[in-house]
């Protein structure tokens, strides 16, 4: 403001010289009047008479002329990206999710529940739970609700006629209140850590009606929608699974046919069936009109992805909601690699077609968060838990299911505010099943556990259970002398001592039992970028492979950068190597990238897709790297040379199917495949690998009883026509806290062994010891039978002991407790 009057004033001294005559008299004679001297022209005789400036209003420095300048540069750049940020806000239905009226549900609607197995509820009310919704201000939860509103755009034999209406605009997407809810899923945004978990709702969950005039009254969660709007669905959520609900975001079947053709289609992997049922009935879509859709990875256009969500018809409706979010993360794999542009065409195809109760400052605020989130790979699971409810029936007598409301509530919350994967909130919330009538269901009495006075079992835990300090080396004795090839340790995730286990471990296979090979759960691809970072050191790399992390980001990175320094010290003998199929394509790309010898020319036939390649344009680079891969492979062999067997390897990657609630890299037959492509790749290596404990241990419990089962990860390369029968090393890991006392804690049940016998029978002063444990199952003197009860007796009975299955048990106790 000061720049502005100074310069006013000087216009004012032009203006009328005659009135400065008299300041002009009085200037020092010292003054330097050509300071003063103002420019002029001939028609301006007196300009020279103009006073000269006094100290404080000579010119003003450049570098505060440059300053203003950027200021008000930055003044404009503020203002337009208000301007487009409420825009785009002005393109969204904002609705608060209210109801005028109560809407009614036709009593011969969805009485086509599958009741098959499910106990019956003998009780007039549902058991609901205690307790208000749990929060996190770090979480954020965003119900997304489908409702079921289309047009011929999408409801017609002939509905690729009427695309071209779909354009993006508010009148394509029109909500209505008469609407019914066709799917739940509960989207949480976890702001300090980056991640993305969704949770699908079962529509035929049974709720009551929180409405007047309505108690007693219990119908499916989706018909809440229809009597009281979106506002009632949320505020069900919120009572039934004690977690809160900050808001919502609507869309139909228009909307979804648009939001995924705005980013470009997306890329789903097919099964025979899947296909099958698609070619039957999508057979007027838009792409398939020229070609069909095959088993294995396909290019969906929004019409068929719509589809694809719907079908249900070849299994069921939990298939059906994990299609759905098998959706939802390919359109986010989509967006995560899209340009300015782009984006900014999404947002004005995607935004008009939504409804949600966000305000502009919410969502402006959200859209500086959106970021972080982008190349995110969403955790994802279904409620309520399997396992977890009977039936009952509700209004106009309609079956629904009748959920165990403490069991589901303890694994939600255990899932949305914690860093457990799905399947270890629900072993965690489902540890103590309860029966209808609330009370604990009987446990089997175990056996007389003899060790508690056993003066020889004691001595042989003091002698040969090792208190572990993973800062200094483990040692022979702590390892045992068998002769085994493959290590593979369990996990848990997230804690400080499984990063120093696995340091302490590979170190220690590596120097004495010449493990060069690290094994790891991500794709052929995604691992190239963690050897690339191996090799070189560069963080970019190492910066790839970690969005594929979530919340275990910083451990995973400490590890590896660990695990770099310690390789340079080595001479660089470590590599490693990907059991898992590909998680992130984008990483994948950046894999072939590594691959790919930048020197060589490559054969025209391919030279998009290497241009692509080395661009890092990984989209486009992915969909040629298909065509390549199917229609130029000797070009490709020829491009790729010694790496092309690694580079066969991914791309069979990209075709596995599995139904493993989306997460690839869990494919058990898939781990097999790689493992044995890299026991060709390392036909002389040792291997360590540090996996989940259900694909290590080699078994499982199912229905209520232990199995081996055969089909998992740990099975499979231990058995029969493995490379490797009897030379793997199950090394089982859990997670426990210290009691008070020196002894375990409550948190100490384990599906297969009893840990506070464990403490019992070695004694609480050593287990006090501050260390953790590790325990040598295979040692012949062991006395981990079902006499010493250490081993549960239902465990023990079944007709290979456990140590059969797990050589090792590790115990990581919480430093904190």
């Amino acid at each position: 403001m000061k720049v502005v009057m100074k310069d006013e004033e000087n216009k004012m001294q032009s203006a009328a010289p005659e009135q400065q005559a008299q300041p002009e008299q009085t200037q020092p004679e010292s003054e330097p009047a050509a300071d003063a001297a103002q420019p002029g022209t001939e028609n301006e005789p007196k300009a020279e008479t103009t006073a000269p400036e006094t100290p404080d209003k000579k010119k003003r420095p450049l570098w505060l002329k440059l300053l203003a300048v950027f200021a008000a540069a930055l003044a404009v750049l503020v203002l337009l990206a208000v301007l487009y940020i409420n825009g785009k806000l002005d393109l969204i239905h904002y609705d608060d999710g209210t109801v005028d009226s109560v809407g009614t549900v036709d009593a011969e609607e969805d009485q086509d529940l599958d009741t098959t197995g499910l106990t019956q509820a003998t009780n007039d009310e549902m058991e609901m739970p205690e307790g208000s919704p749990f929060a996190d201000e770090d979480v954020l939860n965003i119900l997304l609700v489908s409702t079921d509103e289309r047009t011929d755009a999408v409801n017609d034999w002939d509905a690729f006629t009427h695309l071209n209406e779909l354009d993006g605009t508010k009148a394509t997407t029109e909500f209505s209140s008469d609407a019914r809810a066709d799917s739940l899923i509960l989207c949480s945004l976890n702001i300090k850590d980056d991640t993305i978990k969704l949770v699908s709702i079962e529509r035929g969950t049974g709720v009551p009606i929180l409405l007047d005039g309505y108690e007693g009254q219990y119908d499916w969660i989706t018909h809440t929608f229809r009597y009281g709007g979106v506002r009632l669905t949320m505020d069900t959520v919120e009572d039934c699974f004690n977690v809160q609900v900050d808001h919502y975001v609507r869309f139909n079947f228009n909307s979804f046919v648009q939001i995924v053709d705005a980013v470009g289609g997306i890329d789903l992997n097919l099964t025979e069936d899947e296909a099958k049922a698609l070619n039957w009935e999508v057979p007027s879509n838009s792409m398939l009109i020229a070609k069909k859709v095959e088993p294995g990875w396909n290019h969906f256009d929004g019409y068929t992805a719509l589809q694809y969500a719907r079908l249900r018809a070849i299994d069921d409706d939990w298939h059906r909601v994990a299609r759905q979010r098998t959706v939802i993360q390919a359109v986010l794999d989509r967006i995560k690699s899209a340009s300015v542009t782009e984006l900014n065409d999404l947002l004005d195809t995607a935004l008009p077609v939504v409804q949600t109760n966000f305000t502009k400052t919410e969502i402006a605020a959200l859209m500086v968060q959106l970021p972080s989130f982008l190349g995110v790979t969403a955790d994802q699971m279904t409620m309520p838990v399997q396992g977890t409810y009977g039936v009952r029936n509700g209004m106009d007598d309609r079956p629904m299911m009748d959920p165990d409301w403490a069991a589901n509530i303890a694994v939600l919350q255990n899932f949305l505010y914690t860093d457990m994967t799905a399947e270890e909130a629900i072993a965690a919330g489902t540890a103590t099943p309860e029966t209808a009538d609330g009370e604990e269901t009987a446990v089997p009495e175990t056996v007389e556990v003899q060790s508690k006075k056993n003066d020889a079992v004691h001595t042989y835990l003091k002698d040969n259970t090792t208190p572990i300090y993973w800062d200094y080396p483990l040692e022979d004795a702590d390892f045992g002398n068998a002769d085994y090839r493959v290590f593979l340790a369990g996990e848990t995730r997230g804690q400080p001592q499984n990063t120093a286990m696995r340091k302490a471990l590979f170190q220690y296979l590596h120097e004495q039992q010449g493990v060069n090979v690290q094994l790891v759960e991500t794709g052929v691809g995604e691992t190239q970028v963690l050897e690339q970072y191996l090799r070189t050191g560069d963080e970019n790399w190492l910066n790839h492979y970690l969005k594929l992390q979530g919340s275990c980001a910083d451990a995973e990175a400490e590890y590896w950068r660990w695990l770099y320094q310690y390789n340079r010290q080595q001479g660089g003998t470590i590599h490693v190597a990907g059991l898992g199929t590909e998680r992130n394509t984008v990483v994948s790309m950046y894999g072939l990238l590594a691959l790919a010898d930048t020197e060589i020319e490559p054969a025209e036939s391919i030279a998009d897709f290497v241009q692509a390649l080395r661009d890092e344009d990984m989209t486009t680079a992915l969909q040629l790297f298909k065509t390549a891969m199917e229609e130029q492979p000797d070009a490709m062999a020829d491009y790729f040379g010694d790496a092309y067997a690694q580079v066969q390897q991914l791309y069979a990657n990209l075709q596995v199917n599995t139904t493993y609630k989306g997460r690839l890299d869990r494919d058990d037959l898939a781990m097999m495949d790689n493992m044995n492509f890299v026991l060709r790749q390392y036909p002389d290596d040792k291997f360590f690998g540090q996996l989940s404990n259900g694909h290590v241990t080699q078994s499982a419990w199912k229905d209520g009883n232990y199995i081996a089962n055969y089909s998992r990860f740990g099975m499979l390369l231990n058995g029969e026509g493995s490379p490797v029968q009897g030379e793997v090393c199950s090394m089982l890991t859990i997670y426990t806290q210290r009691g008070s006392s020196g002894l375990l804690g409550d948190d100490a049940e384990n599906d297969y062994y009893d840990l506070n016998a464990l403490a019992e029978a070695a004694g609480k002063e050593f287990i006090a010891t501050g260390a953790d444990l590790f325990l040598a199952l295979d040692n012949e003197d062991t006395p981990y039978t079902e006499q010493n009860g250490l081993i549960k007796p239902e465990v023990q009975a079944e007709e290979k002991p456990l140590m059969d299955y797990y050589q090792k048990l590790i115990v990581l106790f919480d430093t904190e407790n």
